[in-house]
């Protein structure tokens, strides 16, 4: 995918374009970025979902090419009230892995501490396939507070 591409995308779904102007990278820990890639700031978007959560989608990028190397979604909560709904996340994550899984197969890596964590913890789910295709699912938390965001990275090498 190009950039082009991903602003016709998000502009068809009424997303607000939300770039930042100064520079963002990506932790090696969600994307390795084993071809040493130089990004760019991504280019950032925001929009409701599903009337429960605001949504932001970055495209990490290469300027020469426009290709898009990664694309990170977050999703956090649309707040009506001073108290999270972690139910909520709970179900919006397992979907998100269901779906990856349907389409990229058995995750590589699990690791479930909000069961036991007393406060603050991280789901991650990890798929890495032979085709290169590959996600880090993951819910940051905190069991004293409820707060809750989910981020997905998707990438290819």
């Amino acid at each position: 995918m190009t950039v082009p591409k991903a602003d016709k995308i998000e502009i068809e779904l009424g997303s607000i374009d939300k770039t930042p102007k100064h520079k963002i990278s990506i932790g090696e820990s969600i994307y390795p970025n084993e071809k040493k890639y130089k990004l760019e700031t991504p280019k950032t978007y925001n929009r409701i979902e599903n009337g429960k959560f605001e949504l932001e989608t970055e495209y990490f990028y290469t300027a020469s090419d426009s290709i898009v190397r990664v694309v990170m979604y977050e999703w956090t909560e649309l707040r009506k009230t001073n108290k999270s709904d972690t139910k909520k996340f709970s179900k919006k994550y397992d979907g998100l892995r269901k779906q990856l899984t349907s389409k990229l197969g058995k995750p590589s890596f699990v690791e479930i501490a909000s069961d036991t964590a007393k406060s603050n913890f991280r789901d991650g789910t990890k798929w890495l396939n032979k085709k290169g295709n590959k996600a880090y699912l993951f819910m940051l938390g905190s069991n004293s507070s409820d707060y809750r965001k989910i981020r997905l990275a998707i990438y290819n090498e």
